[in-house]
């Protein structure tokens, strides 16, 4: 027997695999943790608020993402076995460890730096992913980064997955390209169970005069909140004033990004939506236009007028991003499929 099949023999398998990568997962969480613990010890008291049960819970739910993360080495490993001869495997999967871990460290410190220190400069709750105090709301009942995170995850995978069923087919090797193909059908299961499952445990909701919705796409820096209604019947119509406030929240950005850097919204659409599901626009808008880019802490209002039959009822408000791909398809974005709206009652 050559050495090559000697190796093969002796490395190859889910079991030989996971003498390798289950090591590596030790080191893997004890790194990520020693960052956490250097940001609080380096940082401290800033993150004092966040020693409490509820925060240790979500920091929880965020250390298991991570580890589930770190089970597309098992990925990797596929592909390692499946094209690579025996005598390159652990080089190519200490590679892979080491490029992944160097991902881990600069999400990780993306992650704390951008989203979760903003939110300790004295308050005691994370990043307004998902409610907000005081009854606000969302664009997202999902945490907006790993949002993002998936859909790029997903389509990365499906395409890695779609090649490699063609490379082993073509290569001869019907066994790897059925394991390929069946991985793009379990991924495509599990990723649209998340997106509509995410959309079922929505429901529609009004916020009240004053209360803000924040609109999240990497970052939740934008809040809009209707602060005046007026309204006036005129002939067989009555017309609405509304006054939207746009403002850009600073609790929520980073204590490294420019103060004075201009964050430019995304397109919006705006429409009042009534009980028998009926929209209308805006008849027209003065003041400041929903494109106009803000500092943060700064704000703008925008007056609009509506032209609503006087026989409609239970008028709500809606803004959103205008619906366009990959909104469809975003866990948890009001845009995806059957997703609940967050409305303005008026």
């Amino acid at each position: 027997m050559s050495d090559s099949k000697i190796n093969h023999k002796q490395e190859g398998g889910l079991r030989q695999a996971c003498r390798f990568w289950e090591p590596g997962r030790l080191w893997y969480t004890a790194i990520l943790s020693a960052i956490v613990l250097l940001w609080v010890t380096l940082t401290w008291p800033h993150f004092r608020a966040a020693l409490n049960w509820t925060d240790f819970g979500r920091m929880t739910i965020l250390g298991l993402l991570a580890n589930v993360c770190y089970c597309a080495a098992y990925v990797a490993e596929f592909f390692i076995q499946g094209a690579l001869p025996a005598k390159f495997w652990r080089r190519a999967r200490l590679a892979v460890w080491v490029a992944g871990m160097l991902l881990a460290i600069v999400i990780t410190n993306y992650w704390i730096a951008d989203e979760i220190y903003p939110d300790f400069s004295g308050a005691s709750k994370l990043s307004p992913v998902i409610t907000h105090a005081g009854g606000q709301g969302s664009n997202l009942n999902f945490p907006a980064p790993l949002a993002a995170v998936g859909f790029l995850a997903a389509c990365g995978g499906l395409f890695v997955a779609v090649a490699a069923v063609l490379i082993f087919w073509f290569a001869r090797k019907p066994k790897f390209a059925r394991a390929a193909g069946t991985a793009v059908g379990i991924g495509g299961v599990l990723y649209f169970g998340l997106l509509l499952g995410f959309s079922a445990s929505s429901h529609d909701r009004a916020l009240v005069l004053g209360q803000e919705k924040y609109f999240c796409e990497i970052d939740c820096h934008l809040a809009y909140a209707v602060v005046d209604v007026k309204s006036e019947a005129r002939g067989d119509s009555k017309n609405y004033e509304v006054t939207l406030r746009t403002r850009f929240d600073e609790t929520t950005i980073s204590p490294h990004r420019p103060k004075d850097a201009p964050l430019a919204p995304s397109p919006r659409e705006v429409r009042v939506i009534d009980s028998l599901g009926r929209a209308y626009e805006p008849a027209s808008m003065t003041g400041a236009s929903l494109m106009t880019p803000l500092r943060p802490g700064e704000s703008y209002n925008t007056e609009m007028e509506f032209r609503i039959p006087k026989g409609a009822s239970g008028l709500r408000l809606l803004i959103q991003t205008i619906p366009a791909w990959p909104d469809r398809v975003l866990i948890g974005d009001e845009n995806s499929w059957l997703h609940k709206k967050t409305y303005f009652a008026l």
